[in-house]
């Protein structure tokens, strides 16, 4: 099992949880991202790789599958600085952003602010159905996790007014009335070396 770090800072305001729940909600974003990549793990156009960094690792889920077999991986905290030269290096992200190409989103005032896969099974698709399911899973149990903490220690809400935020974003994520979706960016580099120059 892949040690758990958790960064020193402020817990005050530190509005990401470290604890079991979140560890679950990482492994459910890590399969969205399998079936949104078709089951790959990387775009990246990389050959015969010798070492592979993954940067701000989660559970470490990505880099074991990468490894193929867990011996083949350790967890070491740096970042570009091991890149080799013509190495490749790639970030996988989506956007804190909520989208709808049909106007469904006037349905759901309390989300137009907060988080193009589907948020939930609304999508004809079915892969995109699917990727649509996992995506409203992670954002039931993300939702309560992520605003306590900043409503609550940044805003001063007290527990009902965070409640009743709650519920109305966790009804609006659950309608397949409204069509929103997540864009998740996928970029890649690679870092030139002295024959690339």
């Amino acid at each position: 099992m892949a040690e758990q770090f958790q960064m020193t800072t402020d817990r005050e305001i530190e509005p990401d949880p470290n604890d079991e729940e979140e560890q679950d909600r990482m492994d459910i974003l890590h399969h969205i991202y399998n079936l949104i990549l078709n089951g790959e793990i990387h775009i990246a156009p990389i050959k015969d790789p010798q070492r592979v960094l993954d940067i701000g690792t989660g559970t470490g889920i990505w880099a074991v599958d990468f490894a193929e077999v867990p011996p083949n991986c350790q967890f070491e905290i740096d970042a570009f600085s091991h890149l080799r030269p013509g190495g490749f290096f790639e970030i996988q992200s989506f956007t804190v952003d909520i989208f709808s190409d049909d106007g469904s989103i006037e349905k759901a005032p309390y989300t137009k602010q907060i988080v193009k896969a589907p948020s939930s099974p609304w999508a004809k698709d079915p892969k995109q159905k699917e990727i649509g399911r996992f995506s409203q899973a992670h954002q039931v149990h993300s939702i309560p996790a992520y605003t306590n903490v900043l409503l609550s220690r940044v805003l001063g809400w007290n527990k009902t007014e965070i409640d009743i935020l709650n519920m109305h974003v966790l009804r609006e994520s659950k309608s397949l009335e409204v069509h929103q979706y997540g864009k998740l960016y996928l970029i890649y580099g690679r870092k030139l070396g002295n024959k690339d120059r």
